[in-house]
């Protein structure tokens, strides 16, 4: 036998990309299982197969041809972005943690093995990031101005694993310091419990689950395969079928389903709904909007004039005296 370290050593470095793999053959294999229909008998030909995973209608329609440029144009702003959040969860953590021990003093460590330590801080970061993606969400669809950035990614007519880039740079960024927050706090309580610092899992510099959690359900998440959870895992994870609902126009799948892989959140605040097994006729898309929403133009620039004109109307009704409605999703849709 090895020694222990340098079986370790040789864990971290193999554990990243073969779990990567993994979870990218299980979400692969997926799609392929909801592609080929149950009762076909003949061999499956690869342009068949191709067509099946990204119709042609989808590729060549506006929308679709919007969601590739969203796709090349998130691979350049999302490195950058990165940097844009005013915040890091490093920051958090360390404020809180000051805060922590000026209240409670400083606790001795715990004497577990790291793992167990690493184990916890891991979980805790991925329910974090599950919350934060929760609250931003819901925030998107119920705070006006906000709403008119994420709207952009509401217009597409049609789902890919490609309109998961269909995102404007400010909600993208609102999102970033949200998560840091969130992460900086689980970071500080999860030190200030084990009574020492240290990381959880890592994948490619993510916390591990997040990133397996990214590849397994965030992308698949917008495919127009219909990948349904109905039952009691349904109330636990969140399909694509879940999101297909979310980005449905129907009044009665507003507000809904906004979580990214976890559905504990949306059924702590009552914004699950659970979609059928079988495949439902639903129609993607933002109504109301007087201008091309797949354009440059219309994807990038309008929404901070759409911004403004929510903010002011805030304004001049907050100057009067008046209250703001409280008033869902559709009230936002509507673009008057």
């Amino acid at each position: 036998m090895g020694d222990p370290a340098d079986l370790a050593a040789i864990l971290s470095s193999w554990a990243p990309p073969v779990l990567t793999l993994v979870a990218a053959l299980i979400a692969l294999a997926l799609m392929l299982r909801f592609a080929i229909p149950r009762d076909r008998k003949r061999p499956v030909r690869g342009k068949v197969l191709l067509r099946a995973l990204l119709p042609a209608r989808i590729v060549r329609s506006a929308s679709g041809r919007a969601d590739i440029a969203w796709f090349l144009f998130g691979v350049l702003f999302s490195a950058s972005a990165l940097g844009w959040a005013l915040w890091s969860s490093e920051w958090f953590a360390g404020h809180i943690l000051q805060g922590l021990h000026a209240l409670f003093g400083s606790p001795a460590p715990i004497a577990v093995p790291a793992w167990v330590a690493g184990t916890v801080m891991t979980l805790a970061l991925f329910v974090s990031y599950e919350f934060a993606y929760w609250l931003n969400h819901s925030l998107s669809h119920r705070v006006g101005w906000m709403w008119e950035f994420h709207k952009v990614h509401h217009t597409a007519e049609s789902l890919t694993p490609l309109t998961n880039f269909r995102v404007h740079p400010i909600d993208t960024i609102l999102f970033f310091n949200m998560a840091a927050a969130s992460a900086g706090i689980a970071m500080a309580l999860v030190h200030f419990a084990f009574g020492r610092v240290g990381g959880g899992f890592l994948i490619h510099g993510t916390n591990g689950l997040t990133f397996l959690a990214t590849i397994l359900f965030s992308y698949l998440q917008h495919s127009h395969l219909w990948i349904s959870l109905p039952g009691r895992a349904g109330r636990w994870l969140l399909s694509p079928a879940h999101h297909q609902i979310h980005h449905s126009v129907e009044e009665r799948h507003h507000d809904r389903n906004f979580g990214s892989t976890l559905a504990i959140f949306d059924r702590l605040f009552g914004t699950l709904h659970l979609p059928a097994a079988k495949r439902e006729r639903l129609r993607f898309g933002v109504d109301g909007i007087a201008y091309d929403p797949h354009g440059p133009a219309g994807a990038l620039l309008m929404p901070f004039a759409d911004a403004a004109r929510r903010i002011a109307q805030d304004l001049d009704t907050a100057k009067r005296g008046g209250a703001s409605p409280d008033r869902p999703l559709q009230s936002l849709r509507e673009n008057a």
